[in-house]
């Protein structure tokens, strides 16, 4: 058993660290949902359109979830997820994707959900300052708004747009909130 142990280690490390997209391409078209896998869609040189065909099974598997998280995954493939509509650990990873396209992030946060995905959207660099103040707009007290408050495309709003206050949560002061 030992012995098997080391070869499923080394195999692991070759895949993580591997440059040859064939090799990835090859693991992948499996279709199996393993270790081996998992670090193959995490691997930088895994191909675009390989990402893409993964996503598009449509599982929330941790082999999707790492696709989606590898930033080489195409942007309209990222869109795709996402206009699914789930709240599941891949369009998590899909939202948080710093490829993610901005009107896509914002498509998500003006479906004025508290789930996982609209805070991982609002955390996004990618996310459009005039989305960020929109949802705080809404003045809830959740954990999206926490993420657009802090986020650091928000500093971006042009000043004649910014009527800026601390916003209170829970009694503790997070961010700014933009008033009306």
């Amino acid at each position: 058993m030992r012995i098997y142990k080391i070869a499923e280690d080394l195999e692991w490390y070759t895949i993580e660290n591997t440059t040859d997209p064939e090799i990835l391409r090859n693991i992948l078209r499996r279709e199996n949902n393993d270790t081996v896998s998992q670090f193959a869609a995490l691997n930088p040189n895994c191909p675009p359109e390989v990402l893409a065909e993964v996503l598009r099974r449509g599982k929330d598997d941790y082999v999707s979830q790492n696709a989606a998280y590898n930033s080489n995954c195409p942007p309209e493939v990222l869109a795709e997820v996402l206009r699914r509509g789930t709240d599941d650990r891949v369009s998590w990873y899909a939202a948080r994707n710093p490829n993610c396209p901005s009107e896509v992030l914002a498509e998500v946060l003006r479906r004025s959900k508290d789930d996982r995905v609209s805070s991982c959207a609002a955390r996004n660099s990618n996310c459009p300052p005039e989305v960020l103040a929109e949802v705080l707009k809404r003045g809830k007290d959740d954990l999206v708004s926490w993420y657009a408050a802090n986020n650091p495309n928000l500093k971006n709003l042009k000043p004649q747009e910014e009527q800026c206050k601390k916003v209170k949560v829970n009694n503790l002061l997070y961010g700014i909130q933009v008033n009306e």
